[in-house]
Formats: C-alpha cells, structure tokens, sequence
C-alpha cells in the first residue's frame, strides 16, 4: 500500500520549494495534515477499492447521510452529477460511496494531488489545477466523457467552497462542465451537498485573499478538515432533476449557463 508521504509529494510536484523549506517544517505540515491518521486508515482499509474504500472510511469516521431525490436517477442514464464543493475532500468521498453502490461505473474529476490516494485511483479523473494538463490524464477524460456506461462527477468551481459576501459557497463554477456536457450529449444532475468546515479554515482563507497571496494555503488544511471536522458528521445531500443536454442551447453562453446551473444546486437546499 502507497502511503501518504507530504516530503516525497513536494519533491516531485515541487522540487524548487522542497529545497527551501528546513526538515523541521516538513515534520509540522505533516502533523498539520494528519498524515499519521490518514495513513493509518490507509494501512486497515486500503485492501478495499474505489466505492468499497469510500464506504468503509464513512463508516470508520462514523459519517452518515440522509439523502434527498435519489429516486430521480434512471441507473440505465448518462450524467454528469454537479455540486457544491463545501468541505473541499470529503464531500467528493462521500459521492463515491454513495453513487459507487448506485451505479455499475462511477468516476470524479479531481484534483491530481488527490492520485496519491492510491485505493481511489481507480474512480479518479486527474485534472491539473496548477499547471499543464498530462496528455494521458486528458485521453483518459476524454474517454469517460464518451462512455455512456460511465456516471462522471464533477465540482464545477475547481477548488473548495469559501466565505463570500457573509455566506460560506463556491466561487464561479467553470463553463468547460456545459460545453462538454452539450459534445459528449451527457445530461447533467444539479446537487447540493450540505456541510461546511472549519471556522479557522474559512478565516485563514479569507485573510490569505486580503492579503493577495497567491498560495493556496487552504489547499494544505483540507485533509486535516476531512480527519477532524468531518468525523462523527452526519450530512444531508439533496439531489436535483436531471437536466437534458438540449436545454443548454445558445441563449445563453456557455459562461452564462455554468452560473445558472451553480444557482440550481443552491436552490436545491430547502
């Protein structure tokens, strides 16, 4: 089993910046992202794959859902499932357990960093947030999105839900969702996963955006935000229509539409 290790991930995605942070610091981030507690669940449950893995760590961590509208989705459909990104980690492993036991095939968009999870390669789509696209991570998404045996899963605003205008929610959801959607003739299902993290998240976030910094430093609290603040949760998720490819017409841009669908999801929550 591959085990989370923060100072081989940064030498490889990051060589330059590994060279300029001390040995000490590593220890502290590796303290700050749980990695000892993820590598542990990693160690008893990494012999499950994809869904299994999914299931089994929601039942480790004592999370429970209550889901609204399941009954909406034909198992024979062709879909793209959008949502809010509130918790940044866990609201993605929370769809792959529930739509993995849903549905005979289940893929996520994700973050690539997110690859070194190695029990959830398998459902993942590599997407590269902070640089060049890897040519076989775009095949293989091309792949999925022609696949009409292949439920895709996607968070359309690209990172972690913030706190905007007094309120935690996504930022603009990427029009790429639409157009390709409207190619591949892949109806898209609006979803609205209720949950949040940290107040301490949310407030470093904010100051980070005051002070202009462009590091993503929200990025490296997540996984202490799926160990911690998502343990013991229980979550409502609420599940919309799905919405034919063909309603996505030329009234509006592509642009125009990805925001009317973000105001779907949103208006999924009673």
């Amino acid at each position: 089993m591959q085990l989370i290790d923060l100072e081989a991930v940064l030498s490889s995605k990051a060589p330059k910046l590994r060279k300029k942070i001390p040995t000490f610091v590593i220890r502290m981030m590796e303290r700050l992202i749980c990695q000892r507690e993820m590598n542990d669940i990693l160690t008893r449950l990494g012999h499950n794959k994809g869904a299994a893995f999914a299931k089994a760590m929601s039942e480790d961590m004592n999370v429970t859902y209550t889901i609204v509208g399941m009954d909406k989705l034909d198992k024979n459909g062709h879909y793209m499932l959008v949502s809010n990104h509130p918790l940044g980690g866990f609201d993605g492993i929370s769809y792959i357990s529930i739509f993995g036991n849903h549905f005979p095939d289940v893929k996520v968009i994700v973050n690539d960093l997110l690859m070194y999870i190695e029990p959830l390669q398998n459902v993942f789509l590599p997407v590269n947030t902070m640089g060049k696209q890897k040519r076989s991570d775009m095949e293989k998404l091309t792949r999925a999105y022609n696949d009409p045996n292949t439920q895709l899963i996607s968070f359309p605003a690209g990172f972690c839900s913030r706190y905007i205008d007094g309120k935690i929610q996504d930022i603009e959801w990427r029009k790429s969702v639409i157009k390709q959607c409207v190619e591949c003739k892949r109806d898209i299902v609006p979803m609205y996963f209720e949950g949040r993290n940290s107040i301490f998240f949310y407030a470093l976030e904010w100051l980070r955006r005051k002070l202009g910094m462009k590091f993503n430093i929200g990025l490296i609290l997540l996984p202490r935000q799926m160990m911690k603040t998502a343990k013991g949760k229980h979550f409502k998720i609420y599940i919309g229509d799905p919405i034919p490819y063909q309603h996505f017409n030329q009234s509006m841009t592509d642009t125009q539409w990805a925001q009317w669908l973000r105001e779907e999801c949103y208006k999924l929550k009673p």
